[in-house]
C-alpha cells in the first residue's frame, strides 16, 4: 500500500485506477448500508474518490488513506441522504394536506417541517453533527472520530444547537 500510495502522490492515473480497484467494494458496502440505494450509494463512492483527487495533498500518510476516504463516503451519503430528503418531501408536497386528515396529525406535520427548516438554517458543522447523533445514531465517540473534534466539544455543540434550534422555533410562533 505504501508504494501504491507514493504513486498516488505522484498523481500516477494506473495507481488511482488501482485504489479504486481495491477499495470501490468496500465503500460502496458501506454505502449501501447508509443509503440502501444502489445508484445513490454508487454516487457516494463516486463523489468520494473525485473528492480524493482534488485533496490528495492533504493527506499526508499512507495509513490515513482508507480513513480519509471511509469519512468521506459518508459524508457524501449524508449528503445525499439530506438532499434525497429534501427532493422527497418537496416531490410530496402537493398530497400532504390531502393525507393529514386529523387536526392532531397535521400540526405534528408542521412542528416537523418547522424543524427541518431550523435544520436547514444550521451551518454545515452544526447540521452534520445533529443528523449524525439524532437521524444517524452516531455516537458522541464516533462524531467526534469522523469530524476530529473533541468528545466532549461534540456533546457541547450538540447542546448549543438545540438551544439555537428550540430559539428558530419560538420565533416562529
Amino acid at each position: 500500500m505504501e508504494e501504491l500510495f507514493k504513486r498516488l502522490k505522484n498523481r500516477d492515473d494506473d495507481a488511482f485506477r488501482e485504489i479504486i480497484e481495491l477499495l470501490s467494494r468496500q465503500l460502496f458496502l458501506i454505502a449501501k448500508t447508509r443509503i440502501k440505494d444502489d445508484s445513490l450509494a454508487d454516487d457516494a463512492v463516486q463523489e468520494a474518490f473525485i473528492s480524493l483527487y482534488l485533496n490528495l495533498d492533504k493527506i499526508k500518510e499512507s495509513s490515513k488513506l482508507k480513513s480519509w476516504i471511509t469519512k468521506t463516503v459518508i459524508n457524501k451519503c449524508n449528503d445525499i441522504m439530506r438532499k434525497n430528503r429534501i427532493y422527497s418531501f418537496n416531490s410530496n408536497y402537493d398530497t400532504l394536506e390531502n393525507c393529514f386528515h386529523d387536526s392532531n396529525e397535521y400540526d405534528n406535520l408542521n412542528r416537523s417541517i418547522d424543524i427541518s427548516n431550523a435544520i436547514e438554517l444550521l451551518n454545515v458543522e452544526d447540521r452534520t453533527i445533529i443528523v449524525m447523533f439524532y437521524s444517524k445514531d452516531y455516537s458522541l465517540k464516533e462524531i467526534a472520530k469522523i469530524l476530529n473534534l473533541n468528545e466532549n466539544t461534540v456533546k457541547t455543540k450538540i447542546s448549543r444547537i438545540k438551544m439555537k434550534i428550540k430559539k428558530f422555533l419560538e420565533e416562529e410562533k
